[in-house]
């Protein structure tokens, strides 16, 4: 689902057929002198990925983003019959068209994040201090057997 105009009202791009979602992390190496295997902290996540589907001149909105300078509200619904389960964020999106002889017109997208995602319903975001603490006041998960 795609709003070009960045807003909130995403709609269904019927063209489209698959996408993914990257959401890796930089790793940064804070092992100390003493410690007694490598430790790291963990970086922010860098939003990215792509999207995918069949030429449809009367659905080119992705070409419209990519060509603009507005960041894109996508929200990405992984299976239609849950669809209160999704991604959504600003990404600015880049665009191509595959022509084949051969084959069906396809359509391809790379997206990066241009603000803030957020998954729906929220999950826990379990945190810890760079060297691995729980915040003040915060106690150990009771782990589920």
């Amino acid at each position: 689902m795609l709003d070009p105009t960045g807003g909130a009202l995403a709609v269904a791009v019927v063209s489209l057929n698959a996408f993914t979602l990257d959401m890796a992390r930089d790793k940064v190496d804070v092992t100390a002198f003493l410690d007694t295997n490598k430790q790291y902290v963990q970086g922010l996540p860098d939003i990215k990925g792509t999207i995918g589907g069949w030429y449809d001149s009367e659905a080119l909105e992705i070409f419209d983003v990519a060509q603009g300078d507005i960041a894109a509200m996508l929200k990405l619904v992984p299976d239609s019959r849950e669809a209160t389960n999704f991604w959504t964020g600003l990404a600015f999106l880049d665009a191509s068209v595959n022509v084949s002889a051969t084959g069906a017109v396809s359509i391809a997208s790379n997206f990066v994040g241009a603000g803030p995602w957020t998954r729906e319903p929220a999950g826990v975001v379990l945190g810890r201090s760079r060297r691995g603490e729980l915040p003040r006041g915060e106690s150990e998960p009771a782990i589920l057997q």
